[in-house]
């Protein structure tokens, strides 16, 4: 007893402030088990003094199927003795004392009774009946259940132990909240002793039956409001409320709703999801469950996607507090579900048939994608990450079951057309979250991801998926025009590395390809001469300025030389770079894609353009051409280029500035060249539209007019008590730029702008029909900044913008081009060059005619090198080169080598 004792006092403390402590009444598992554990557990008494969990409370799965034989009126009873079962305790030092006593008290009664000879007291070791079983009892944790509800209801005289000490102090009366609870028939001490009485008799007489026994509650519906009170409280009611609400599809689906278009409140869910801690394979458990229901059918397409849109928050937030094994069969699970959910089956006149139906299927905008787009779009970054990181692991897992050991293509595309979401989910998937955080800037600011950084496009990034593919091959059969599964449907799986690399192939390949094209024409051309025994010098001779009779002969010798020449050739004299540039690409047409030739005439220059000549012209003629005084272009505000809207020169200059730009590229010369950022996102392959969003619009406006956006965002931020808007800035709505040139007043009305109206060197645009007659006012100002933000961005230079996108497109589109995002593409035209290091220099560095890294003479030459300046460097390169920064592959590009002269 001795024993006993000390663990009761030990404990009572723990149990005061919330701990749950084991009851040994029953065996563990045990449906009955709950109720001796419930009667302990303070979160039941804490849940109902909530009037918010109250009414929410409800009975688990497992009570409600053993209590649907019971009758109506005697199962209310049961439910309401239920909610009575906790009480309310207070929870301060004082109260722990008391209770200490108390369970010292009852433990005396329980395990050595009260000394009469005979004692009708239940729990009592004096009563005969109850003596042999009391036995078997753990007498500390029913003491301490005994001893709560004496302190509790100290009204109540058949709650007091025998004998019990009246002259020690209780303490103060209950608070209101302490005495609050539901409300029920009867004294309260009276309800739960005869519902606790009943139980424990069974437990002491060895009955068990099946339609008295207690309910296990649990909260039924989780919410802003309800989630951090069940986190807070926790206990038997946090587990009871996980199990209940994450096993059911239609109660998880009525969880977190939110009134909006995107029905999750992601806040409150994840903060909930944080605090689950010990719970989370218990929380897996269940959500599996609801997985498998609605994988089944059984809930209807509405809340099954709140139900996966909540599964997707909750395996982020506990993937790492589970296990490795289950947390991946969750993820694919998840993964596949929400795959079919986001490109459901439609059986339409326009589906298409054979192997690549599956692509058609992933590549359809509908309204379930879209709404999974928004979705990944407000799930918190770190969830992204971590499905990001297992939905990689996932595409290679797949890619190595798909081609592993298959050397047909044919038998790969049966495979993928037979079951595409097996094999390409994970990669759908991700393509979904990587086109969440590309869109992420045309979403609302309270639908985001609440402030978090996007997601980086290197998460996205799969080299692991693409290690199991030859891509050359790859790209070689998409040029051929077989385009099945593969790689290259993934651009979000390479990297800007990649990218680049599969360019100079792809570029490479092209060229390749017109100059064996070439070569066929001029042995065609060659071979139906000596068919006919034509002379091509006499038949010019005799018949000059007329069409030979020949069909097969072109109009003249110089057209047969173009036809079955090899080379696109740049021939420019260094003082008319950029005239004679400009003039060779407009009379090269059609011919960009040819392999380039430069040659500097006029000079006395001799030499074969290896690479670098036509980086040397680069290098020169870019800076001269984007000069502002050359007309073209002109500096903004915040120093990027933009065109010249109001320029007198013709759009076709502007398209010919394109292909000397989009020839730079496709050749992997860098240009860092200062273009608008705006700009570079309009010349992308995917284009560029003004994003839904206003601040993402005027984000994208600021990074070529910064001071103009700067007075825009002064105009929404202006208080009225500080005067009217109209009164103040004194706006209407049109806009007035600068016209020197007065090239305005000989253009008429565009696609993109209305007639100007010029005076004075200005030209005035309306931005709606009659806009100089429609002032600015507090009611229509964020229509007015809309408007005038698209007219600058995308509307005022939209001519210029196309003419340079259509020549940039012409010498530099292609299959990877359309895989560059706009943030690579102005990577690679736009980046500032990178910092030599002589280190670098020296590890790339190869070595001829008997020369090596330990030759005295080479390690000389680099500890001259090392000692060099920046400026020094990059001299060093050019002599190299001819280029004095780095190509867009870097020093992997770079061919650097030391030999004898």
């Amino acid at each position: 007893m001795g024993n006993e004792m000390k663990d009761a006092h030990l404990t009572c403390g723990e149990a005061a402030l919330g701990y749950d402590a084991p009851c040994p009444l029953d065996a563990p598992g045990h449906p009955d088990a709950w109720a001796d554990a419930a009667a302990h557990d303070g979160s039941l008494r804490q849940a109902l003094r909530s009037s918010v969990l109250r009414p929410l409370l409800q009975p688990s799965p497992w009570a409600a199927s053993r209590g649907s034989g019971r009758s109506g009126s005697r199962g209310s009873g049961k439910a309401r003795a239920s909610l009575m079962l906790g009480g309310v305790a207070r929870r301060q030092q004082a109260t722990a004392a008391n209770l200490a006593q108390l369970r010292a008290a009852f433990a005396r009664q329980l395990q050595h009774g009260c000394g009469r000879s005979a004692c009708d007291a239940r729990f009592c070791r004096s009563n005969a009946r109850y003596a042999a079983r009391l036995r078997h009892v753990d007498g500390a944790a029913l003491a301490l259940e005994l001893a709560r509800q004496a302190l509790e209801q100290r009204a109540c005289a058949e709650l007091q132990p025998h004998g019990y000490d009246d002259t020690v102090d209780l303490g103060a009366e209950p608070d209101a909240e302490d005495r609050a609870g539901p409300p029920a028939d009867g004294a309260p001490g009276a309800l739960f002793m005869g519902a606790f009485a009943r139980a424990m008799q069974r437990r002491l007489g060895g009955q068990r039956a099946a339609d008295d026994h207690a309910l296990a509650l649990g909260v039924s519906r989780l919410d802003a409001q309800t989630a951090p009170l069940v986190a807070a409280i926790g206990g038997r009611l946090l587990r009871n409320t996980v199990e209940l609400v994450f096993s059911a599809p239609r109660a998880l689906a009525r969880s977190f709703e939110r009134a909006d278009a995107s029905g999750v409140d992601v806040a409150a869910a994840a903060a909930f999801f944080e605090r689950l801690g010990a719970l989370a394979a218990v929380a897996l458990g269940a959500l599996r469950r609801s997985l498998a229901a609605v994988e089944r059918g059984q809930a209807d397409a509405a809340d099954a996607r709140h139900v996966l849109a909540l599964a997707v928050l909750l395996v982020g937030v506990l993937g790492a507090r589970v296990p490795a094994a289950d947390a991946t069969r969750a993820r694919r699970q998840i993964t596949r579900l929400a795959v079919c959910s986001a490109y459901p089956h439609e059986d339409d006149g326009n589906a298409r048939d054979g192997e690549d139906a599956w692509f058609a299927r992933f590549t359809r905008d509908g309204d379930a994608r879209r709404a999974w787009v928004r979705w990944w779009a407000r799930v918190p970054a770190g969830v992204a990450r971590w499905w990001a990181a297992g939905l990689r692991l996932d595409a290679a897992a797949a890619a190595a079951a798909l081609v592993g050991g298959l050397t047909s293509d044919g038998a790969v595309a049966a495979r993928v057309a037979a079951d595409p979401v097996r094999w390409t989910g994970a990669l759908e998937l991700l393509r979904l979250l990587g086109a969440a955080q590309t869109d992420s800037d045309q979403t609302d600011s309270d639908q985001t991801n609440s402030g978090e950084p996007a997601l980086d496009p290197a998460h996205l990034t799969c080299p692991e998926f693409l290690a199991h593919f030859d891509l050359p091959r790859e790209l070689q059969q998409w040029l051929d025009g077989a385009r099945g599964f593969g790689p290259l449907l993934y651009p979000f799986a390479f990297s800007l590395g990649d990218k680049r690399r599969l360019l100079a192939a792809e570029a490479y390949e092209r060229m390749r390809r017109q100059y064996l094209g070439a070569h066929d024409r001029q042995a065609e051309l060659l071979q139906s001469q000596r068919l006919l025994n034509i002379d091509t010098t006499a038949e010019q001779a005799v018949r000059a300025g007329v069409m030979p009779a020949w069909p097969l002969l072109a109009a003249s010798s110089v057209a047969v030389a173009r036809a079955s020449c090899p080379y696109f050739v740049l021939s420019v004299r260094r003082a008319q770079l950029v005239q004679d540039a400009v003039d060779m690409v407009l009379a090269g047409a059609g011919r960009e894609r040819f392999p380039l030739k430069v040659r500097f005439v006029a000079g006395g220059e001799d030499g074969v353009d290896m690479g670098g000549v036509q980086k040397e012209l680069f290098a020169a003629l870019i800076p001269q051409l984007l000069a502002p005084d050359r007309g073209l272009f002109e500096q903004a505000d915040g120093g990027a280029l933009w065109p010249r809207a109001a320029s007198a020169h013709a759009l076709r200059d502007f398209e010919a500035a394109g292909t000397l730009l989009g020839l730079a590229f496709a050749n992997g010369i860098a240009l860092h060249a200062p273009l608008a950022p705006l700009l570079v996102r309009q010349l992308a392959a995917a284009g560029d539209a003004p994003p839904a969003d206003l601040d993402a619009l005027l984000s994208r406006v600021a990074g070529v007019f910064p001071e103009l956006v700067v007075g825009l965002r002064a105009l929404l931020d202006w208080d009225e008590a500080r005067g009217r808007v109209e009164d103040v800035f004194c706006r209407a709505f049109d806009v007035t730029v600068a016209d020197p040139l007065r090239v305005w007043s000989r253009r008429g009305a565009s696609a993109h702008l209305p007639r100007a109206v010029c005076a004075n060197g200005t030209a005035t645009f309306a931005l709606v029909p009659g806009g100089s007659d429609v002032d600015v006012t507090a009611a229509n100002r964020r229509q007015y900044v809309r408007r005038y933000a698209e007219f600058l961005g995308y509307e005022y230079a939209r001519a210029q913008i196309d003419a340079l996108r259509a020549g940039f497109l012409r010498a530099a589109d292609g299959v990877v081009f359309r895989m560059l995002r706009a943030d690579e593409l102005e990577r690679c035209l736009c980046a500032p060059p990178a910092p030599l290091e002589a280190c670098e220099l020296e590890r790339i560095a190869t070595y001829d005619d008997e020369y090596s890294a330990a030759h005295p003479v080479v390690r000389r030459f680099w500890r001259v090198v090392g000692g060099m300046s920046p400026a020094q460097l990059q001299q060093l390169l050019a002599f190299v080169t001819a280029d004095d920064s780095l190509p867009l592959g870097g020093y992997a590009d770079v061919t650097f080598v030391v030999q004898r002269n």
